[in-house]
């Protein structure tokens, strides 16, 4: 089963975000901008997300699956002229929870507080269905099911800044996705692409749900970059454009007012329309308590 990440992007249409263009979340007069978390960052567009953040000054824990993946990403990215000191590798496999945890405690201890979590780690499953050693079907534990507990858990550091912004990087295909609320793990019907709709469907409903929640200590932005040239795309036969269209995209959801409002989705750097399940109170806040069940969450962690 390939395991590359799934990462999207679309076209530039405004000039990159640079040192001088602040996340709302940060403090612009101070010399680091802030601290952020970019997972998925050993390759593609997490990895160009947290080359460009990491040269406009901010502290980048540099998530891989591997220590030996965080610790070559880093070594790569020193290579382009980026400040080692600047980039702390840190790892976790999004397929065991226990490792997600574990993640959400170690950047807990090392800031005083996250002032950007990049949700940008993902998968899309080849061939049959697969199931992680906690009981869930592969794909949506990664897309969906690791990105919610990673930023619940972290939910503390990031409320410490009073000013911190969370990014989920989704997808357009979102919109062919639809919670099979009795069979999320695709037990009777999976396919692939269909199981990554549906997490990324999910992904976008978790950021709404989150942002009714957090307020303005914590804003959300849900990210479409479009189809850019990554190894999920090559494994698929497909051709897209650059990585840094689809970094661009990811930086300028981080780095500008949320619109609507917090819990908006963009497609490249515009605002746009998610699908229509996502505009249904009902269906978000029941995504969100289900998940809290399946994730065996308890009290401590529902009040944070």
């Amino acid at each position: 089963m390939s395991r590359a990440a799934a990462e999207t992007c679309g076209p530039p249409v405004a000039p990159a975000p640079t040192a001088e263009t602040r996340p709302t979340g940060t403090d612009s007069t101070n010399d680091v901008p802030g601290t952020a978390l970019v997972t998925g960052a050993a390759s593609g567009i997490g990895h160009e997300v947290a080359r460009q953040l990491a040269n406009a000054g901010w502290q980048v824990l540099l998530h891989a699956r591997t220590n030996a993946e965080g610790q070559e990403a880093a070594r790569r990215l020193a290579g382009t002229g980026v400040d080692p000191e600047l980039l702390e590798p840190v790892a976790a496999d999004f397929a065991r929870l226990s490792q997600v945890r574990s993640l959400a405690d170690t950047v807990a201890a090392r800031t005083a507080g996250l002032d950007l979590l990049v949700n940008n780690a993902a998968l899309l499953g080849s061939g049959r269905r697969a199931l992680t050693i906690d009981g869930n079907e592969l794909t949506w534990q990664v897309d969906y099911l690791a990105p919610y507990l990673l930023t619940r858990s972290l939910l503390p550091a990031l409320r410490a800044t009073g000013r911190a912004r969370v990014v989920n990087v989704s997808s357009s295909l979102h919109r062919m996705g639809n919670l099979a609320w009795g069979d999320l793990n695709g037990a009777t019907r999976y396919a692939p692409v269909a199981a990554y709709a549906q997490a990324k469907l999910a992904l976008i409903m978790f950021g709404v749900a989150l942002g009714g929640r957090t307020g303005a200590d914590v804003t959300v932005a849900s990210v479409h970059p479009g189809a850019v040239r990554t190894r999920l795309m090559a494994a698929y036969g497909r051709s897209g454009g650059p990585v840094t269209d689809g970094a661009l995209a990811v930086l300028h959801a981080a780095t500008t007012e949320v619109t609507p409002a917090s819990g908006g989705y963009y497609e490249g750097l515009l605002p746009a329309k998610p699908a229509s399940l996502v505009a249904d109170p009902a269906a978000v806040e029941r995504l969100w308590r289900l998940t809290e069940r399946l994730l065996g969450l308890t009290a401590s962690a529902r009040a944070a």
